[in-house]
């Protein structure tokens, strides 16, 4: 069971809840789930490099395999370190820990 860290702007009455574990979300959706926690240059990062670990899919068998094993690879990390993300990019914004 993961903790919530909560964050609020100044001057704003609401809090933004953010896990501290593995965010689930993160790692099977990737981009769509930066995109959806407005997280620009992230989602951009994530896509771009889910379109490479595609792109080596295209060149052969043992491309495919190498590829298939980074993007899991590269999911789990994202998972892991998704809601850190998440926190980052909301203190870069303004907001302060409750």
């Amino acid at each position: 069971m993961e903790a919530k860290i909560y964050l609020h702007y100044p001057g704003n009455d609401e809090a933004v809840a953010v896990g501290s574990g593995f965010s689930w979300g993160a790692c099977l959706l990737g981009f769509i789930w930066a995109l959806s926690k407005k997280m620009w240059f992230a989602a951009f990062v994530m896509l771009a490099v889910n379109l490479i670990l595609f792109g080596m899919g295209l060149w052969g068998e043992t491309a495919d395999l190498i590829g298939m094993v980074l993007s899991i690879v590269f999911a789990v990390a994202c998972g892991a370190y998704g809601n850190r993300w998440h926190r980052w990019t909301l203190e870069q914004r303004g907001y302060v820990l409750v």
